[in-house]
């Protein structure tokens, strides 16, 4: 019982890491695979292949070599220049999916309690301290307890716009099927710069990885879950082709057809996609620096939440259409050492067992 209860969490803490606002609110699955049609479907499967795989490759690395932090993964996988740059490049990435999600979350705050911006983005950055300062037991914690909400919240959601859809808004636009030449790419790109900040968090992970099928099962259930509710998603958004890919938050405006108390739970639900993938980020970048630089990381955490409150002005659905494309090219290197250790890891066993 205990081994299926640290399966749930690793799988929870793995898909929390990549189900962030622009995940949940639909603005990620428009930019990477709506937009190819029916293409962005053969690349949600391609992707979720890719999470799995990558989920077991490094949880099952973390486990046999006993790794506990992200410098004994990174290090003696790319070398020292290539890990310095890769590490810049992390560091980068999470203090700018940080200071967004803080954005996100506080702007959802202002809307519906009618406060100052400012006062949201204060708000939300003292909450993030608050699990930050409990180190990883608190990441854990807030992920094993919202990412259930999160997943059944989305999915129900999606199945709810798919099985109530209006008929009076449903577009269907023949041209945009021949638009699929990018997919894959597109794919790649996507789970690049997702795997920056979920390679981080699994490196942490080893004090939940009791036996071996924890972190092999965890990995893939994780990736499988990705999957699953990428394609729900994309489903929903499809139906409103090419309306809602026009949208800042896509689902959020194809609910609000619908009924305002459904709109309003998924606001909600919104809100705690932003919250986990800020914590998230945040503990990742406090970890990362603190782990480099000779300042304790309590005070590394109280500077990094002041230090985002005046970067959180940075748009949301600009940042996914710029930054993570960019931060995704950077992260496809990292994607390929992986699968070449897993390819070098499946042509082992393979090996073994003939001279059996």
């Amino acid at each position: 019982m205990e081994e299926v209860r640290n399966i749930v969490k690793v799988a929870s803490i793995y898909t929390a890491t990549i189900i962030g606002a622009g995940f949940a609110s639909g603005q990620e699955i428009v930019q990477f695979f709506s937009s190819y049609y029916e293409g962005g479907f053969y690349g949600i499967i391609l992707a979720g292949i890719l999470f799995s795989i990558i989920g077991y490759t490094v949880l099952d690395r973390v486990y046999r070599e006993r790794i506990r932090s992200y410098d004994e993964f990174l290090f003696p996988s790319v070398g020292w220049f290539l890990g310095w740059v890769m590490e810049i490049i992390v560091c980068l990435f999470m203090l700018s999916l940080f200071s967004i999600m803080i954005a996100g979350a506080a702007g959802i705050l202002t809307e519906k309690l009618n406060m100052p911006f400012t006062l949201g983005t204060v708000i939300m950055s003292a909450t993030c301290l608050f699990f930050i300062l409990t180190s990883i037991k608190g990441v854990v914690t807030l992920s094993t307890v919202i990412t259930p909400v999160l997943i059944t919240g989305i999915i129900s959601i999606g199945l709810y716009i798919i099985i109530f859809k209006d008929a009076s808004v449903f577009r269907f636009d023949s041209a945009v099927s021949s638009v699929t030449d990018n997919w894959i790419f597109s794919s790649l790109i996507y789970v690049s710069y997702n795997s920056i900040l979920s390679v981080v968090v699994m490196c942490s992970l080893l004090p939940y990885l009791k036996t071996r099928k924890v972190g092999i099962a965890g990995g893939i259930i994780g990736g499988m879950l990705l999957c699953l509710i990428a394609f729900i998603l994309n489903s929903a958004i499809i139906m409103f082709y090419p309306d809602a890919l026009s949208k800042e938050l896509p689902v959020l405006s194809i609910v609000g057809r619908y009924s305002s108390v459904v709109s309003n739970v998924y606001v909600i639900i919104l809100w705690m996609a932003m919250l986990v993938s800020a914590v998230t980020s945040g503990f990742c970048f406090v970890e990362r620096v603190g782990s480099k630089a000779p300042v304790n990381r309590k005070i590394l955490a109280v500077i990094s939440c002041l230090l985002v409150i005046p970067m959180s002005s940075l748009g949301f659905s600009s940042l996914i259409a710029t930054l993570y494309p960019i931060f995704g090219c950077a992260g496809m290197f990292m994607v390929f050492v992986i699968l070449a250790q897993w390819v070098k890891a499946a042509f082992l066993a393979s090996a073994a067992r003939k001279k059996k």
